[in-house]
């Protein structure tokens, strides 16, 4: 069956799809009355309906079950360091897809460009495409730090798992780290692509951040960015 999304504030009887979702049901993939689909609303909440109308800008469907997934066991706050990187819409997607709890953009030193939110819209419908894709019932909220180490300090100070990757750390890793603690929700800062600068480094470890290493290897910011999230979300699996 096909997933579609229905806002939570549009979560109520009359089921109805409006726009780009009725579009997308009766025109794009011409599924028709008396189908089932999927529905979730981005929080959370699922169901199996039944497609009752279908019209160019409208779909009605009526519910044949409903039910409200539990928050994840583990719940990571992916903060990655803002840059031009063209492989932006595909971290996203990916970080839908293995769970991310919440996606912060934060301006760094070294960011490439100020941080611009003008097409944030998009971006959100590049994670609700994601999340019907994968089934995530949880929409990875998307948060923009402009205001550089001290914001991200500020916004993680009540995290009580925080870590920062440090291409100069030799000795924690990241997984050592993830297998000692038994906290349920973490935020691990990822740099932009010229790296954290020490000042920041420093900045994040007074703040309560453990330093943390992926290996001896340099990585891209998407490659870490992806092994923070399939790390995460191999152990989430095991909570």
């Amino acid at each position: 069956m096909h997933t579609f999304y229905l806002s939570p504030e549009k979560w109520r009887d009359p089921y109805r799809l409006e726009q780009e979702e009725a579009h997308h049901l009766s025109r794009v993939l011409r599924i028709m009355p008396g189908s089932r689909v999927y529905l979730m609303n981005g929080m959370g909440r699922m169901g199996i309906f039944a497609v009752e109308k279908c019209t160019k800008k409208e779909v009605l469907l009526a519910p044949e079950g409903i039910w409200q997934e539990p928050e994840p066991a583990i719940r990571l706050h992916l903060a990655l360091g803002w840059n031009k990187s063209s492989r932006r819409f595909w971290l996203l997607e990916k970080a839908v897809e293995l769970r991310a709890w919440k996606i912060i953009f934060w301006s760094a030193k070294n960011s490439q460009g100020d941080m611009d939110r003008t097409r944030a819209e998009n971006w959100h419908k590049r994670l609700l495409a994601a999340a019907k894709q994968s089934r995530n019932p949880w929409v990875p909220e998307l948060i923009f730090i402009p205001g550089g180490v001290t914001e991200l300090t500020s916004y993680a100070r009540e995290l009580p798992c925080r870590i920062v990757l440090w291409e100069q750390e030799r000795r924690n890793n990241l997984l050592d780290i993830y297998l000692r603690s038994k906290d349920q929700e973490r935020a691990v800062v990822v740099g932009p692509e010229g790296g954290i600068d020490p000042r920041e480094h420093q900045a994040l470890n007074a703040a309560g951040f453990d330093s943390a290493t992926l290996g001896p290897g340099v990585l891209r910011w998407e490659t870490a960015a992806l092994s923070v999230l399939c790390l995460n979300m191999l152990l989430a699996g095991r909570a």
